[in-house]
């Protein structure tokens, strides 16, 4: 009877243990997968404690990429906001021009006293739906921002820096300066409805 050399079975042993490591890492790799597309698809409506809760299990390069992901959702909403505050700057220029020029004119006719009474109103009415397509704007962009500042916390947490990636959330909780966030918010929040008062005390002006 022919003896197998001990080298050979040992040999043997070891890339059967490796094949099988190897499967184990390719069925956790899938399952990470499936687990990050899965909380990709939830991301948006899974409340914060939720989400805090299953981002525990994902690796570093599954978190930068989920971070990565959300910072383009951030960045899509800031441009929607940044877009619609420059189109009520241009809006309010060009109605306040031509009010003024209406005002000093020194046409009475019904013509140019309808436009009078039109110019604030549209005005008003402009500044009013700036403000609530920025509201709308700020409830997606909040919850995003605390993904964000969970996923930061947790990137920290894997490569053992507490400062590496800076907390900035949308809660007080969850940002290393507070004050910056409702400061951050003020031109967005403040200007479309300080343009709406502007055209109300003209309208109070024209005696309406």
């Amino acid at each position: 009877m022919i003896k197998r050399p001990k080298h050979s079975a040992v040999k043997l042993k070891a890339s059967q243990a490796s094949k099988r490591s190897h499967q184990r890492l390719t069925l956790n790799l899938i399952v990470s997968r499936k687990n990050f597309l899965s909380l990709l698809n939830s991301m948006i409506s899974m409340p914060d404690d939720r989400f805090q809760e299953s981002i525990d299990g994902i690796g570093l390069n599954d978190a930068l990429a989920l971070a990565a992901y959300i910072e383009q959702l951030l960045m899509a909403e800031q441009q929607w906001i940044l877009n619609r505050l420059s189109w009520l700057f241009t809006s309010q220029s060009f109605l306040i021009t031509a009010f003024v020029v209406l005002l000093s004119s020194g046409n009475y006719s019904p013509t140019a006293h309808l436009l009078r009474i039109a110019l604030p109103v549209l005005g008003l009415f402009c500044c009013v739906i700036v403000a609530i397509a920025i509201r709308a704007a700020e409830r997606v962009r909040k919850p995003l921002e605390n993904r964000r500042a969970f996923l930061s916390m947790h990137i920290n947490d894997i490569v053992k820096t507490p400062k590496l990636v800076p907390v900035l959330g949308s809660s007080k909780a969850l940002r290393e300066n507070p004050w910056t966030l409702h400061h951050g918010s003020l031109p967005h929040i403040v200007l479309p409805w300080a343009f709406a008062v502007l055209w109300l005390l003209l309208l109070m002006t024209l005696g309406l």
